[in-house]
């Protein structure tokens, strides 16, 4: 009994003062907590994992792409990062972006967010943020998936390479004015450099199209310019004078509107129409007869219209007075069918191809009628683009071109010497000089003289209807450009040109 007693105090005083380690020469035991501690589970018998509950409301619906970026930081084969555009038009979604010259599309890591919970898809791949790579070439359309699994939304990838500094200031222009679509050329010491084709050229639901640069757009009153350009031609040939009368006996009209006309018209002469100094101005006429919705005008042919005019009203003495007046202009596209003996459209095409130039028409009135590659016009400011009757706009705002095929004209018309032109340089001098005096901004025969605020161009022309915005320019400094809209917001015309004025001064330096 005395033997136990002895042992159990012994055992006691063990665990009250712990192990010395001179007592033994095993680790000590560490100190066991007084919780319970789970066993280390043996391999495969780990426990399942407890289900998350399900969530008590409905799944989200939200299907938006708020960000989208491509940083350099995850994209190291890019100089710069792209510029960026998410937009919505006409209920199209579009990500229109534009990466640097020589960019590699075929492995873009994108950085972006989405609505909470949903998902973005490209090409069937759930894209993992900051992680997976696209083919950007190869892929049109980016699809975000809503949590529900049932909601989602198509963005359009409008995806090209070139100039990001150009670029983002077209992608400001467009997004500030609600454009669909824009076309862009500049030439610098007479080459074609930088070409820009942006947005929809058709931007129906069902079926948008992008913009490309085979794409037509109506070019409104530029047109005067290419108007003038057929008429230097016919003077250049021996088959028109500038001081040729229009109206009077012997006239290179008079057989179109005989028998007696008003006061003054029959002094008219052609160089009076090319700088607006006819005499006739909307106030006189009671609008601008090429476009007027005036009993005298409306749903008439272009000769109908002239020949109220001729017959009706009396211009102010034409050659002392400007006043800018489209039907002028339509007239001289009916001196210019009667000099060269062909329809308006065939004479243009036929000057147009000196310069290389085949795709210029005439722009029909009926949205049906478009040509296939003609973009598709659309109206703000409740100004309807089908309205106008386009054939009895021709020759003062009817046609439709490329922005391309524009700076060719323009390089035939530029008194260069690499590329030929197509009038000599004494009717270039006699189209270019300033026929107003009264005037912020000179006119000449189809093309305004200097800018109000553009200190590097020479010449130019805007065009406005509804649906259409235009702006073409002959620098100063071997620089050109063209900027085409297929719609128009009238109070952003100023944009427009600083647009394409900011744009040739990249190309000027950098080109």
């Amino acid at each position: 009994m005395k033997k136990r007693l002895s042992i159990i105090a012994l055992l006691f005083f063990a665990l009250t003062q712990g192990c010395r380690p001179d007592l033994d020469t095993q680790d000590p035991v560490p100190f066991e907590p007084s919780e319970e501690v789970d066993p280390k589970p043996t391999p495969g018998s780990e426990p399942e994992p407890e289900p998350e509950p399900e969530p008590t409301g409905p799944k989200s619906d939200k299907c938006d792409l708020t960000s989208l970026k491509f940083p350099v930081s995850i994209n190291p084969g890019l100089s710069v990062a792209p510029v960026v555009k998410i937009r919505n038009i006409k209920g199209i979604n579009l990500i229109m972006a534009t990466f640097p010259e020589g960019s590699d599309l075929s492995a873009i890591v994108p950085f972006f967010a989405v609505s909470k919970k949903a998902k973005a898809i490209v090409g069937g791949q759930t894209l993992v943020n900051a992680s997976t790579a696209i083919d950007l070439a190869a892929n049109k359309t980016l699809t975000v998936e809503a949590e529900d699994g049932e909601h989602r939304k198509d963005y359009l990838l409008l995806v090209r390479t070139g100039n990001v500094e150009i670029d983002e200031k077209v992608y400001d222009f467009m997004e500030g004015s609600n454009l669909p679509a824009v076309g862009m050329a500049i030439t610098k010491d007479e080459k074609i450099v930088y070409v820009g084709s942006y947005g929809l050229a058709e931007a129906e639901f069902q079926n948008p199209v992008p913009c490309t640069d085979r794409h037509l757009f109506r070019l409104a009153s530029v047109s005067k310019s290419l108007t003038a350009i057929c008429i230097m031609s016919l003077c250049q040939d021996g088959k028109l004078s500038l001081d040729d009368k229009v109206f009077a006996p012997g006239g290179i009209l008079a057989s179109l509107y005989p028998g007696t006309h008003a006061a003054r018209v029959d002094d008219i002469m052609v160089k009076h129409l090319l700088s607006h100094l006819s005499g006739w101005n909307n106030t006189l006429a009671g609008d601008d007869p090429a476009f007027s919705w005036n009993v005298n005008y409306r749903n008439k042919t272009l000769q109908q219209r002239v020949e109220y005019l001729v017959k009706n009203v009396s211009p102010s003495t034409p050659g002392t007075s400007y006043s800018y007046f489209n039907t002028g202009f339509c007239i001289l596209g009916q001196v210019i069918e009667a000099a060269s003996g062909k329809s308006f459209e065939s004479y243009l095409k036929e000057v147009a191809a000196k310069a290389g130039v085949s795709d210029i028409w005439v722009s029909k009135t009926a949205k049906s009628d478009k040509r296939d590659n003609e973009c598709i016009f659309y109206s703000q400011n409740n100004a309807y683009p089908y309205d106008n009757n386009m054939e009895v706009a021709a020759a003062c705002g009817g046609i439709i071109a490329t922005p391309t095929d524009l700076m060719k004209i323009m390089l035939a018309v530029d008194y260069g010497t690499a590329v030929p032109d197509i009038l000599s340089h004494e009717w270039l001098n006699t189209m270019y000089a300033n026929r107003t005096t009264s005037t912020a901004v000179g006119y000449g025969y189809g093309w305004q003289v200097g800018h109000y605020t553009l200190g590097n161009v020479a010449t130019w022309h805007t065009g406005n209807l509804a649906g259409t915005a235009a702006f073409w320019v002959r620098g100063k400094n071997g620089v050109n450009g063209v900027i085409l809209c297929n719609s128009r917001y009238s109070s952003n015309d100023a944009a427009m040109m600083t647009t394409l004025a900011e744009s040739m001064s990249v190309v000027k330096d950098d080109y």
